[in-house]
C-alpha cells in the first residue's frame, strides 16, 4: 500500500487563512500490529508520532482472536506508553474477549496526548498473563492524531 507524505503540516479551510486564522488541521493515523508469544512472555510494537502532535484516540483491535487450547492464559492485558510496558496513554486494559476494545483514560494520560512535543514513540504491549499454546492473538493498534505545526 502506498503511503502519503507532506513536507509541512496540511492546513484546511477557506477563505485566505493567516497565521492568526486558524483553518484546523488534518486527523491522520498511523497503524501497526503486535501478536501475542507462545511462551506469554510480553511482546510490544512501535510507531512514531511526528513532534507537535495532539493524539485524539487510540483504536486498539483484536484482529485475530487467541485460541488458548492447552494453554493458561485467561488475560491478555495491554498498555500503550513511550517505552515498552508504559501507560503514559493507557493502564492495562484486558483484550483476550477479542474485537474492538473499549478504552477509557486518565485525566493525566489526556494531558499526555494533548500535547506531544518532540517525535514521540507510542509502544503498545500484550502481556498475557500465562501460555496460549494454540493461536496467537494479533492486535492492531490505530494511533489517530492531528499534526499541529
Amino acid at each position: 500500500m502506498a503511503q502519503t507524505y507532506f513536507g509541512s503540516t496540511l492546513r484546511t479551510g477557506s477563505d485566505a487563512l493567516t497565521d492568526t486564522t486558524d483553518g484546523g488541521f488534518v486527523v491522520v493515523s498511523q497503524t501497526t500490529t503486535v501478536t501475542t508469544a507462545a511462551a506469554g512472555t510480553a511482546t510490544s510494537a512501535t510507531i512514531t508520532i511526528p513532534a507537535y502532535s495532539q493524539i485524539i484516540n487510540f483504536n486498539v483491535d483484536v484482529v485475530q482472536d487467541e485460541v488458548v487450547g492447552g494453554g493458561t492464559a485467561t488475560t491478555i492485558p495491554v498498555t500503550i506508553g513511550t517505552a515498552a510496558a508504559g501507560t503514559q496513554y493507557l493502564s492495562a486494559t484486558n483484550v483476550f474477549a477479542g474485537g474492538r476494545v473499549a478504552l477509557s483514560f486518565t485525566a493525566a494520560q489526556l494531558a499526555a496526548m494533548a500535547d506531544v512535543s518532540t517525535n514521540q514513540s507510542v509502544v503498545i504491549t500484550a502481556d498475557p498473563n500465562g501460555t496460549i499454546s494454540t493461536t496467537q492473538a494479533i492486535i492492531r493498534l490505530t494511533v489517530v492524531y492531528a499534526q499541529k505545526v
